[in-house]
């Protein structure tokens, strides 16, 4: 059973599309030292450039541990990877076919797909193929109920990271290179991926760009980058105000004939802060549903796109189109930004977890009587959290014993209590599956559940 939304829930000038799932863009595994560090200075370009200061981020991909891939939740189109006898699970289970055996490195719960990254930089989907999420060619519907490789144009690149949309997903080579596949959608259907209307059944390489990427993140339906000169640039839909870059004015106005303007990557400008000199530079981007937020060097947060909850940290509850500078969001140093339909969560550095937006369902982890949050607000519950995740009204966190937490929305089975009942403040994760094992990171898909996990340390092995 799929609970519906009301009209209110998307407010009333900013209304997202009516979508298959809602994803979430998960946040990145735990950053861990800054030991293994990734300085691109290379430009894809062979035209000569001025030489500008380089930025330097963490390797996520060397620095993340391997396990291996457990799904729960809804699976009717297969984005459990189970096969197709099975449509539902109540608690996780393990994916095998053909990542049996394989050392996964990263796990994304799409709007209904999912993609996995392994530790020798291969690609794998599984789930609904109809706009062509799962970057290879399907014959049937049954063909995506199993997880298969992404060839195409990733043969024989290392990607090093991936996201995931409603119907899209992007990855990231060590090269720094980013290739797309599937498609983006607006209130008035498919939108378009490389051309205007049209999917892409395989991944493509965007050339656009003329910089190495160093980041990347999803939205329901638009990408986010940062490049190596700490520049940003989106594409996808704007209708909201994520894609940072294109007035709502413009957007409107230009109906329809605005899509090769959303979908062509064009970087975005971010202006000064006061009593600040020079322009920012940015090191790290996150994605809620419609909304985008944007780290700098010096740790200051930028946002843009839905703000109808006050999701963005901006209390006039007021949509923005262009980036602001976020002073609630830029108190504190945080580890990770993490996003769902009408709500945030951030991770500090002190492993404290600070929730912001729409209470409704229990999404926000602080009880029944808080239906809103203003203004970020810790969840006394959690301590020592290195990881956090979110789906449209579920979120997710994972503290550094390995135990995981869910709370809100249960109409999907998505929080492992086995019931329908949604969960006001954080539960921990059950199941035979992690009754030996440690959770790594968790997310959520549009209705179902994503987690990556390990062997349980013993005596230091």
């Amino acid at each position: 059973m799929v609970r519906k939304l009301s009209t209110k829930d998307v407010g009333k000038t900013e209304e997202p599309k009516k979508s298959r799932g809602r994803p979430r863009k998960i946040s990145a595994v735990e950053k861990g030292s800054n030991s293994g560090k990734r300085k691109l200075s290379k430009s894809v370009s062979e035209e000569p450039r001025i030489k500008q200061k380089k930025i330097e981020v963490p390797n996520l991909f060397e620095l993340a541990s391997v396990g291996v891939a457990l799904t729960l939740g809804q699976g009717d189109t297969g984005q459990l990877g189970l096969g197709e006898d099975i449509m539902e699970r109540k608690k996780p289970a393990l994916v095998r076919g053909e990542l049996d055996g394989k050392k996964i490195k990263k796990i994304i719960g799409g709007g209904m797909h999912t993609v996995c990254l392994t530790d020798d930089h291969k690609v794998y989907s599984f789930g609904c193929n109809d706009e062509g999420a799962l970057g290879r060619l399907t014959s049937d519907d049954s063909e995506g109920f199993e997880p298969k490789i992404v060839g195409g144009s990733l043969e024989g690149v290392k990607v090093i990271d991936i996201s995931a949309g409603d119907s899209h997903c992007a990855a990231l080579s060590e090269d720094g290179n980013v290739f797309l596949w599937g498609c983006f959608r607006d209130n008035h259907g498919r939108l378009g991926l490389a051309k205007e209307w049209e999917k892409c059944g395989e991944p493509i390489k965007l050339d656009q760009i003329q910089n190495c990427v160093v980041a990347i993140a999803s939205g329901c339906d638009h990408v986010a980058m940062i490049t190596d000169e700490g520049k940003v640039f989106t594409l996808g839909c704007g209708e909201q105000g994520q894609l940072g870059r294109l007035s709502k004015y413009a957007l409107s106005r230009g109906g329809r004939k605005s899509a090769e303007r959303c979908l062509r990557p064009k970087p975005v400008t971010v202006p000064k802060i006061k009593g600040k000199s020079g322009k920012p530079m940015f090191c790290e981007v996150y994605c809620g549903s419609y909304c985008t937020y944007i780290v700098s060097t010096d740790g200051d947060v930028f946002g843009f796109g839905l703000n109808n909850y006050h999701q963005l940290g901006i209390p006039d509850g007021e949509s923005r189109y262009m980036p602001v500078y976020i002073p609630t969001f830029s108190e504190k140093k945080w580890r990770s930004i993490s996003g769902g339909l009408h709500h945030s969560m951030l991770l500090d550095e002190h492993g404290d977890v600070y929730c912001i937006g729409r209470g409704d369902y229990g999404r926000l982890g602080l009880g029944e009587k808080v239906l809103i949050a203003d203004k970020p607000t810790k969840i006394e519950a959690l301590q020592n959290i290195v990881q956090i995740g979110a789906g449209p009204c579920v979120s997710f966190a994972v503290d550094k014993n390995g135990k995981a937490f869910a709370w809100g929305m249960g109409t999907n089975f998505q929080l492992t209590s086995g019931e329908e009942d949604d969960e006001w403040t954080p539960i921990e994760f059950r199941g035979k599956q992690l009754e030996e094992r440690s959770v790594i990171m968790v997310g959520g898909g549009g209705q179902h559940t994503v987690l990556l996990a390990c062997d349980k340390i013993v005596n230091g092995e």
